[in-house]
């Protein structure tokens, strides 16, 4: 019986030995995984993030998932007699949003030899009437942008020259600081007045003229031009950055080399492994410049996390407090206010600026210029928030103004009484977020098969350290049970022991 017990224990005992020998080693194996198996999702991550077909971000870079809205907020002129006729301020009114979708998809993608890929992208605007406070045709009181520009362009030429431009101002009907347009004349295009009698005069000369104007005029159902950009088979650190556009890998607008440099992406994708020290830029065509953002705080967009990232405060400010900015002073030296970027050496000349909405963040003079304006962060900050292992934005809100500088000139009737004034026409918000059905895919093909192998390690170190535990408490116990046993075995009863001396 006790050879029995003995043998049992010896096996319990080689049990224990082994089975803590196999939890150490699975503790081990899986604080070795938790780097290791970083690295292979990292590569797999890399591999589905390029640029090439069947991958993760290949379709939804051709044709995005996600709706893309353009809302569109017009400032309404209040009172257009007392401005004109008693140098009062002027008021607006805020009026929107008036929505538009936009259908973009990448056309002509070329890849090329050299890791990189071209393609076309044209944009269609579809207006939205259930998203929007009106239709179209709703009419607003804004500037004479066609009149106050012409005055602005030729504020320093000959006297003689500004004779004949007055004398054609005054041979139009709209020769008035203020001109009630619709919604779909000041983004898409109307025949202007001024412009059509140019135009019936340079057609004596068979001189072909445009006598429309529209801020976005001509844009729909056009692109931009050719796009060359990065497709992460080289370095996926580069991924989707701008290499060209229109063949040009740097612009040539601004006075110094950094303002001109097109830098990182589009600004719908990164390159993946987004951190919270990064400052991702992006270029935007439509206000000829590229743009960073600084990381503001962690999000989460229909249970995804994702990190917040928002433009500087700065980003538009003078260069006394921003020395960045000193390439924009279109010419050289001549800046405006902080808070404005000035766009006309990109636009023909045209004295428009870019903004915040509301003069968020500009200087107070500018912000005070005009009665209705109410700069709010809450609602006119631009942010976007990246789901940053993959670098994919999946919420964005892109928002900024167009203004027009109104400028006091002796020499035209219309504006000799006329305080300069930064004037805000209308603001616009770029938007989308991830649908439903796209954040569900985002989640069943990636974020749980990560999430799992992520968890493995942890696992393997939860089992082992399970597997540990219990194998020392039973080696513990054999061990106790050996020392008792060994103790027994050494104390003999007196009365059992029936050796005699015998003295003879």
């Amino acid at each position: 019986m006790n050879s029995v017990v003995y043998n049992m224990g010896k096996k319990i005992w080689r049990c224990s030995i082994v089975s803590l020998c196999l939890g150490i080693f699975t503790i081990i194996s899986g604080i070795a995984m938790i780097p290791l198996l970083r690295i292979y999702i990292n590569s797999m991550i890399a591999k589905e993030v390029t640029l090439e077909d069947g991958t993760f971000v290949y379709k939804a870079w051709t044709e995005p998932p996600f709706p893309i809205y353009f809302e569109f907020f017009f400032f309404d002129v209040l009172n257009p007699e007392e401005v004109t006729k008693m140098n009062k301020k002027m008021a607006v009114r805020q009026r929107g949003p008036y929505t538009y979708r936009l259908i973009s998809t990448k056309t002509n993608v070329t890849f090329n030899a050299n890791g990189t890929v071209s393609y076309r992208e044209p944009d269609t605007y579809v207006f939205d009437r259930s998203r929007s406070v009106g239709p179209e045709s709703d009419t607003f009181l804004t500037l004479n942008v066609i009149l106050l520009t012409m005055f602005n362009t030729l504020r320093y030429e000959y006297e003689f020259v500004k004779l004949m431009t007055e004398l054609l101002a005054d041979s139009v009907d709209d020769n008035q600081l203020f001109i009630r347009l619709s919604v779909h004349d000041i983004l898409w295009g109307y025949q202007d007045t001024i412009l059509h009698k140019v135009k019936e005069e340079l057609q004596v000369l068979d001189i072909p003229f445009d006598d429309h104007f529209g801020f976005f005029y001509k844009l729909n159902n056009s692109d931009d031009g050719i796009w060359t950009i990065e497709s992460g088979k080289r370095n996926v650190a580069n991924n989707f950055d701008i290499r060209f556009w229109n063949g040009k890998d740097m612009l040539d607008y601004w006075s110094t080399e950094e303002s001109n440099m097109i830098n990182g992406t589009d600004g719908n994708l990164f390159h993946p492994f987004v951190k919270k020290t990064d400052h991702p830029p992006f270029f935007f065509s439509q206000l000829c410049r590229s743009m960073t953002m600084d990381y503001e705080r962690d999000t989460m967009v229909h249970g995804i996390d994702t990190y917040r990232f928002t433009h500087p405060r700065d980003i538009f400010d003078n260069p006394d407090q921003n020395p960045a900015n000193e390439g924009f002073c279109t010419p050289m030296n001549n800046c405006p206010p902080s808070g404005l970027y000035n766009i006309s050496v990109c636009r023909k000349g045209s004295p428009f600026s870019v903004s915040m909405p509301h003069f968020l963040y500009a200087d107070e003079s500018v912000i005070n210029g005009v009665q209705g304006i109410r700069p709010d962060a809450a609602l006119h900050e631009s942010y976007i928030d990246v789901m940053h292992d993959i670098g994919c934005v999946l919420k964005t809100e892109r928002k900024y103004q167009i203004n027009m500088l109104v400028r006091n000139n002796p020499d035209f009737t219309i504006v000799k009484d006329i305080k300069d004034v930064y004037f805000p026409i209308f603001w616009f918000n770029e938007s989308t977020v991830v649908t439903d059905d796209w954040a569900k895919f985002i989640k069943s093909s990636y974020l749980l098969p990560v999430g799992i192998a992520s968890d493995i390690p942890y696992i393997s170190i939860g089992v082992g350290t399970l597997v540990t535990f219990i194998s020392s408490v039973a080696i513990h116990r054999q061990r106790r049970k050996s020392t008792v046993k060994i103790h027994e075995d050494q104390t003999v009863d007196p009365s059992e022991n029936t050796s005699l001396l015998v003295n003879e």
